[in-house]
């Protein structure tokens, strides 16, 4: 049976965004706009282009998605929770994006046409929905030949002795966010794209993918 998701969980977290920030800073164990740099360059956005985020939360990448595409380009942001969604679309307002836009919808069915995206990226999301797999599946089949798809998120240490901590981290973030650890999001990736590049970081904790599309 598909474990449900909570959106209210998220619609929570849209009103605190402070609180937000803190398990963020947590998670990411200080280092979260490295992370977020790191995985937004590995998308090698260019002018022009199309991205999807999926699941983009309160907006905190969309200025730089829209740095890597230009006014030329587009930046489509979906999100599951009410909160989040009127908390980027007020984001993108406030700063008068007129090529930035957000849609609520579920990232296992997006409300997109497919194959009109060049790139997709999924920060910290993918593993707090209900069945991360057929996101990733929806997520290709949104992309064109040769499209791009980066996740950084997160999953269980695999490292002594950072493992040991698994037995109070794991818990916790599934309370708090929603979670699905048990799900290998890298191997997910590679039963539906034809190439996937990871980086790991803290204990294994951490980590970032890269995914291509066959041309």
């Amino acid at each position: 049976m598909a474990r449900v998701a909570s959106d209210d969980v998220y619609d929570w977290w849209s009103r605190h965004p402070r609180a937000l920030d803190v398990l963020y800073a947590m998670a990411f164990l200080g280092r979260e706009a490295s992370f977020r740099r790191r995985a937004t360059a590995a998308l090698a956005l260019t002018p022009g282009e199309r991205v999807l985020e999926v699941g983009c939360g309160n907006g905190n990448s969309l200025a730089a998605l829209r740095d890597g595409v230009g006014t030329d380009g587009t930046v489509l942001g979906v999100d599951a929770s009410e909160g989040m969604t009127a908390a980027a679309s007020d984001r993108v307002g406030d700063a008068g994006w007129r090529n930035v836009h957000v849609l609520q919808g579920d990232a296992r069915r997006p409300p997109v046409p497919d194959e009109t995206f060049d790139a997709s990226y999924a920060a910290m999301s993918l593993s707090a929905v209900p069945d991360p797999e057929d996101a990733v599946a929806a997520t290709r089949t949104a992309l064109r030949p040769g499209g791009r798809f980066v996740v950084p998120d997160a999953q269980p240490f695999d490292r002594w002795p950072w493992r040991a901590l698994n037995p109070l981290v794991v818990p916790t973030a599934e309370w708090a966010t929603d979670w699905v650890p048990d799900v290998d999001l890298t191997a997910a990736l590679g039963r539906e794209f034809d190439s996937v590049d990871v980086s790991t970081f803290h204990g294994g904790s951490i980590f970032v993918a890269r995914a291509r599309k066959r041309e």
